[in-house]
């Protein structure tokens, strides 16, 4: 009973350690995104550049005395500051799901790392006692106190990295380094196809803009093929449509490597994730059962308290797992042009 009163008090202190932590502003994954979306130099200039374009475009169409290849090319100049908003709206979303999820992992490693050094202290206690009955030499103290040394700086090392990761994840959403993470990502399940994502790569800015290459250089052909135009300028009009149909070729082709890459990435994620889970589990059954062996007097509170700590590295092994989907996805969203992430709306 004194073995399982001691094994409560150090549980119940590690249980109690953490709401003093959640005293500071607690964010979830989509309060994150929506604050750094709204605090994002980067999508502000493209904002601001879209409405120029937009504006700009406007006026070409309706001035009578705009010529066509300035229409085309302020339709271009439009289209392309669209999918550029897009795209910062995207690389926002993906720097804070990244930053969201570190900070989350590091004050889960706190909690592990308490745990870790209450057993360490455990162990010192443990070989003191021996020591005391003959049962352990003084290296075996000497070497739990070393042990115990090491997980305390380990620890002091994951709180440090607390603070880092919540100032970062506070610079990005323009709150301060008193952010906090609040709950693990449950990103969605990834159903579509590499196909259809390929099919959608046109809203890309680097697609666009090779497109837009094309368009105008086929138009510079159509105006430069009469018999009032020097033939000079029509071959060199021809030239440069060449290129941009070749630029505009390695632009697709690079686009698709990417996207097959982190697509690819995505599905290992999620089944490393599912691998995580099942060991999480197998971890909670172990220790479930324990507790019951504790109950029964069949094992000693310390033999319980290492099967706690094998549940925590368990845990946070899923946890990580569970944080590699999101940014794998998030990163997919990205060299898709599309969110598939589930955080953050249509963008």
């Amino acid at each position: 009973m004194t073995h399982a009163r001691r094994f409560l008090t150090l549980s119940l202190g590690l249980a109690l350690a953490a709401p003093a932590a959640h005293a500071q502003t607690a964010l979830s994954a989509g309060s994150a995104v929506t604050a750094a979306l709204n605090s994002s130099s980067d999508v502000r200039t493209a904002q601001a550049n879209l409405a120029k374009a937009q504006a700009a475009s406007r006026a070409a169409q309706a001035d009578p005395s705009t010529l066509v290849a300035a229409k085309l090319s302020a339709a271009h100049a439009e289209t392309l500051a669209q999918a550029g908003l897009r795209g910062a709206k995207l690389s926002a979303l993906q720097s804070a799901i990244g930053a969201y999820t570190a900070l989350l992992e590091a004050q889960e490693n706190v909690e592990l790392q308490t745990l870790q050094v209450q057993v360490d202290t455990k162990g010192v206690q443990v070989a003191q006692v021996k020591l005391g009955i003959g049962n352990a030499t003084t290296l075996d103290v000497t070497n739990a106190q070393n042990t115990l040394a090491a997980s305390t700086q380990t620890l002091a090392d994951a709180r440090a990295q607390v603070n880092l990761a919540a100032a970062k994840l506070g610079t990005l959403t323009g709150l301060g380094g008193s952010v906090r993470a609040g709950i693990a990502i449950t990103a969605p399940k990834l159903s579509a196809t590499l196909g259809a994502l390929q099919g959608g790569l046109g809203t890309l800015s680097s697609l666009i803009g090779a497109a837009n290459d094309v368009a105008s250089a086929t138009l510079n052909v159509k105006l430069a093929d009469n018999d009032f135009t020097p033939a000079r300028t029509l071959q060199d009009a021809k030239t440069a449509l060449a290129n941009a149909q070749r630029s505009q070729d390695s632009a697709q082709k690079a686009a698709g490597q990417t996207l097959a890459s982190t697509y690819q990435a995505a599905q290992n994620a999620s089944e490393l994730l599912q691998v995580a889970l099942n060991r999480e589990a197998a971890a909670q059954k172990t220790y479930t059962q324990d507790s019951a062996r504790l109950k029964s007097g069949t094992i000693s509170a310390v033999e319980l308290q290492a099967t706690q700590l094998t549940l925590k590295k368990a845990q946070y092994s899923r946890l990580q797992a569970q944080d590699n989907v999101a940014e794998a996805l998030a990163a997919l969203s990205v060299a898709a042009g599309q969110n598939l992430t589930g955080i953050g709306g249509a963008l």
